[in-house]
């Protein structure tokens, strides 16, 4: 922009002088020159921290503010300014977004919550996996991240009540070369960068992301490294069809261990050494998490009105994962008794999933008389083969609590016991067809209807030890999933909506039935009936500042029919009951974006009740609040940018997270409330930049995540299971745009 005004600037002088030249009579005298003051225009525009429009992922072609859902779309530049890591730290920007108990030392996707309910991620609008197998994450890849709150039908065969979290990788776009590299506390070590060409009207344009990162634990003994490859290649036969190839690699590993979990009595809950790992061991064999994905995407623009498009993605998702445990309960490592020793003994959790994606849908737009409709419909195919293996280790090993023994003989902690290992083998498969409507009845009223079918499949082998026979099991469910929303359209920036959406998710498992096996005497299983979610909300929507700040408010009530708990009383059998119904209702509030060229913001609020609210047998279940859903939420995220010079700035962040009332398994206890303050400065300048990020910057000691159980394994006290925040820490980043 600064180069197009300097040329606009300077054409008439030059235009003026050559014609002049071209005129003046010629002489045998020295030629004279006049050497131009250099006229310098520059502007600062202010770097969009939200997108206004949906990915191709999520397939609609309407801008955020005309579709009735909660959808917070975070745009690089807010990833990048703050500094994130990992895909919690961008889940910040998001009410309702909650990351669970989660026991590895990686991101680990799987634990997320949404709404109260179980939440799980997309990558470009496809699933990663279905029932075992890694998940890996970096922001080296995220080009945007779409949080979709509530059921989305339109996105994939099968949709949880909650929403997804989708992640959009980058793809060619400009040419750039951009480099980064990150220092900071627990030796971390981290260098990235990413090149890319333009996208040409016709022929070939590529962009290559990579990464490499490595920071030790604050738990003792625990490293991680991280190994990042994400190129992708782009041709374009004409400006309206194009073809995307996409390969990425991401890589894992943790030594000594990879569980974080801790599991302390009442008294010794954040009052212990911070750094103890019980779970840890030098000796153990590497433990690794692998995700490599592979992308096809199509595009074909008919014309303004109507466009094709099919995407497939294989996705093969391994993993190895070495902890210990206690060799009297084969829990996490405690110490019950006052001798101030326990024994532990190796535990290996070892999976692999495959996944196949296909997808092709249709965008059009038509009228029907004087009304306007956009259409989208389509349908989708994935198979998925999985499978977990489960192993104990052979030989126990005694441990100090008073000086811990880290060390162990590297030999035979990896020793498994054949006698106790588990294995589950899963084939899923889903094939689904759906059609949305978006129809404009008035001028500001949109009326969106349409449905999705769904068929499932599933075989199920389990083998529990190898002194129980192997079971298989097949499993068939099919489902419509319907769904109806209004929006009015107060005017160009303001949207009122509500909308009704169903969600199927199918469940596999077998229930005591009513007939009994006359040999054991005990019941026959009958299949599990699958999930039924409902889903109503009612929102506001406002673009301020000429769209550069979205503000979104909404209430929603949530329903989860046949959810599936065990059935204690047929345990031995692996039966499983399903309860009835789980309900969430809840109020989110989200501000994003810039107030002006200097200062923006991400403010986040959500007030969520959810409870079990009906049991088949009428047990004392009923009004228990979910387990490890925190009642509010608040996010805030602030920055202003002071201009020094022409073209250099001071950005300056400061960030906080609240949790309050999160309930665990014991009735009306609920784990310590905290509030976290973040901090960041950058110096950014025209070809590089220098930012400082601080997190937890009171050194607050708090619970991330867990749970609380009463009597085990530590007997006769309250069990905390939970995850540990860490401790103040800080990173600085150095980045070059070359």
């Amino acid at each position: 922009m600064k180069k197009k005004l300097y040329l606009l600037l300077l054409f008439p002088l030059f235009t003026g002088s050559y014609c002049f030249a071209q005129n003046r009579p010629a002489t045998d005298s020295t030629t004279m020159t006049r050497q131009l003051k250099e006229v310098m225009v520059s502007t600062r525009r202010a770097k969009k921290m939200k997108k206004d429009t949906v990915s191709v992922g999520l397939k609609l072609q309407q801008p955020i503010i005309q579709v009735p859902q909660n959808i917070i779309s975070v745009s690089a530049q807010m990833i990048q300014q703050q500094g994130a890591l990992q895909l919690k730290d961008v889940a910040r920007n998001a009410s309702g977004v909650y990351f669970g108990f989660n026991s590895t030392a990686f991101d680990n996707s799987a634990a997320i919550q949404i709404r109260g309910f179980s939440g799980y991620t997309t990558l470009n609008g496809m699933p990663r996996h279905q029932n075992f197998g890694a998940v890996l994450d970096d922001p080296a890849m995220f080009e945007s991240v779409e949080f979709v709150k509530g059921p989305a039908g339109f996105i994939n065969s099968v949709g949880e009540a909650s929403g997804i979290i989708n992640i959009n990788t980058k793809t060619p776009s400009q040419k750039l070369m951009n480099f980064e590299v990150t220092g900071g506390s627990y030796s971390l070590g981290r260098f990235a960068f990413d090149v890319g060409s333009e996208v040409k009207e016709h022929g070939f344009s590529y962009r290559l992301n990579a990464a490499y990162q490595h920071q030790n634990s604050y738990l003792d003994e625990l490293r991680t490294d991280k190994y990042v490859l994400a190129p992708v290649v782009q041709y374009n036969f004409s400006p309206k069809t194009y073809i995307i190839a996409e390969y990425d690699y991401l890589r894992g590993e943790s030594r000594n261990g990879s569980d974080i979990t801790k599991i302390r009595s009442e008294a010794e809950t954040l009052k212990d050494n911070i750094h103890s790992n019980y779970s840890a061991a030098n000796g153990l064999p590497l433990t690794y998490y692998q995700t490599q994905t592979a992308r096809l995407l199509g595009v074909h623009k008919f014309d303004d009105n109507w466009q094709l498009t099919s995407q497939s993605q294989y996705t093969s998702a391994p993993l190895s994962a070495w902890t210990t445990l206690s060799s009297e309960t084969y829990t996490g490592v405690e110490f019950s008794d006052n001798s101030g020793v326990t024994n532990r003994l190796s535990y290996n959790s070892k999976a692999a999933g495959q996944t196949f994606t296909t997808q092709l849908f249709l965008n059009g737009k038509f009228k029907t008389g004087s009304i306007r409709h956009t259409l989208l419909t389509g349908g989708d195919f994935t198979f998925s083969r999985d499978s977990l293996v489960n192993n104990f280790g052979m030989y126990t090993f005694p441990f100090y609590q008073e000086r811990l023994n880290y060390g162990v003989n590297r030999d035979s902690i990896a020793v498994l016991d054949p006698a106790f290992r588990s294995r589950f083998d899963n084939h899923t498969k889903y094939e689904s067809v759906y059609a949305y409507d978006n129809i404009q009845l008035v001028k500001q009223l949109l009326l969106t209807v349409g449905a999705r079918y769904t068929w499932y499949e599933n075989k199920v082998t389990q083998n529990l030890s190898p002194k129980i026979p192997l079971r298989n099991n097949n499993f068939h469910q099919n489902a419509w999933s319907p769904r109806a929303a209004l929006t009015f359209l107060v005017d160009s920036a303001t949207s009122v909506y509500f909308l009704y959406d169903q969600s199927f998710v199918p469940q596999s498992g077998l229930k005591a039935g009513s007939t009994i096996n006359p040999d054991t005497q005990k019941p026959v299983g009958d299949p599990v009936d699958p999930q039924r979610n409902n889903d109503l909300e009612l929102g506001i929507k406002h673009n301020w500042f000429g769209s550069r700040l979205l503000t979104t408010i909404n209430g929603f009530h949530t329903v989860k029919r046949n959810v599936l708990i065990d059935d204690i009383k047929n345990a031995s059998l692996g039966f499983k009951r399903q309860i009835g119904s789980y309900t969430s209702n809840g109020i989110e509030v989200d501000v994003l974006g810039n107030i002006t060229s200097s200062l923006s913001v991400s403010v986040n609020y959500t007030y969520v009740n959810a409870r079990i609210t009906k049991d088949t047998i009428g047990s004392p279940l009923v009004g228990f609040k979910l387990p490890g859903t925190p009642q509010q939420i608040i996010n805030t995220w602030v920055q202003y940018i002071v201009p020094i010079q022409r073209t250099n700035s001071l950005s300056l962040s400061l960030g906080q997270m609240t949790l309050v009332k999160r309930a665990t398994y014991a009735r009306d206890v609920n784990l310590a409330d905290f509030t976290k303050f973040d901090a960041g400065v950058t110096y950014n300048a025209p070809r590089y930049y220098i930012r400082l990020i601080g997190d937890n910057l009171l050194n607050k000691r708090y619970i991330a995540s867990g749970d609380i159980g009463d009597g085990y394994p530590i007997p006769d006290v309250r069990n905390y299971y939970f995850i540990e925040g860490q401790p103040i820490n800080f990173r600085i980043s150095v980045g070059f745009r070359l």
